[in-house]
């Protein structure tokens, strides 16, 4: 079939749902289909009323200026090809209010067009040689977004309230709360078993955001780690973030979480490098944590300096650091020439 066959729902649909009587004209949806219809598409009337009221119904959509194609009915064409008759109405589309939304029967506005027209250009980018109805990982994102974007056309929303929506869903996506997280038992879950702590502290995970942890201490002190607030970058190697023990210590004395607390849109990023004195050791020995930029991309200055210890990294001072900055560079020189 060339033509599209459009099968509509009269009470709820085409009008306000006061079955007996006939409610108010939805004239955004008459007009579409009036549309549609000049564009050589069919329609067909598909009702559950009786035959007098739909007799009402079709004279009611007459008065409107919508002359259906078959009321109740298959199209003579259909019936044809299928040789009969059959009891379900063949259609491409069906619009009901029990069905598709009604909301997505109207005319697109030119801010859909222009997306679709851009999801369309970048499919063909990423998969030139597309076949209809093949799928591909890229097309499929960007066809995903575009039924998002449509999704909140077809809601109404413009401007600011746009805007409104795409941070919330931009939290959603994250894995960021809504609203801030209160220190209330029903939001934590007690994983000291699987923590391997042995009765010294007590370790919680919070249910509304898996990456924050509570701690509760004998003494009875209580810390809180999101383990995804800082996102630690080496200055020699900016590409690749990286989570630190170190870093998540030195950060939580700097900004400690308190309760209630909403996380923001942006991580902390720390810029940090490291050196190796003594060859023994591994990789590194010695880190320098130097400045953060916040989520509000303030820049601040820390400037703490650390060397590998038996237990751990223990702080220097800055002079010493510098020392055994120097002492690296000086293993290096030495081992480049001796190559």
């Amino acid at each position: 079939m060339k033509q599209n066959i459009i099968a509509v729902d009269f009470d709820g649909t085409l009008c306000e749902n006061k079955w007996p009587e006939i409610g108010m004209p939805n004239e955004e949806l008459i007009e579409y289909l009036k549309k549609r219809q000049a564009n050589g598409e069919k329609l067909i009337l598909w009702t559950s009323r009786n035959e007098e009221q739909t007799k009402e119904a079709v004279e009611w959509c007459k008065e409107h200026g919508l002359i259906f194609d078959a009321v109740n009915d298959n199209l003579p064409e259909i019936v044809e090809a299928f040789g009969g008759n059959c009891r379900k109405i063949f259609a491409n589309e069906y619009i009901d209010d029990r069905n598709r939304s009604i909301g997505s029967c109207r005319e697109k506005s030119n801010l859909e067009c222009w997306a679709e027209n851009e999801v369309a250009i970048a499919c063909r980018h990423e998969k030139p040689d597309r076949k209809d109805g093949e799928w591909d990982y890229g097309c499929a994102c960007y066809e995903s977004a575009l039924k998002a974007f449509n999704s909140l056309c077809e809601d109404g929303h413009s401007g600011f309230s746009i805007g409104l929506t795409k941070a919330i869903l931009n939290r959603l996506i994250n894995n960021k709360p809504l609203l801030p997280i209160e220190d209330t038992d029903e939001v934590w879950s007690d994983i000291s078993d699987m923590s391997g702590l042995k009765g010294e502290e007590c370790n919680y995970q919070c249910k509304r955001m898996s990456s924050l942890f509570k701690y509760v201490y004998a003494d009875g002190t209580v810390k809180y780690r999101d383990v995804d607030r800082y996102h630690g970058v080496n200055i020699n190697c900016p590409d690749a973030q990286y989570h630190s023990g170190l870093i998540d210590t030195v950060m939580d004395e700097l900004y400690p979480i308190t309760m209630p607390y909403m996380p923001a849109d942006r991580a902390f990023k720390i810029y940090t490098e490291d050196f190796l004195v003594d060859p023994a050791k591994g990789d590194y020995d010695t880190v320098g944590i130097l400045y953060v930029i916040t989520p509000s991309m303030e820049k601040v200055a820390i400037n703490r300096y650390f060397k590998e210890a038996p237990k751990g990294f223990a702080e220097i001072d800055e002079a010493e650091y510098k020392e055994r900055k120097e002492a690296a560079k000086a293993r290096m020189e030495a081992a480049n020439g001796s190559k």
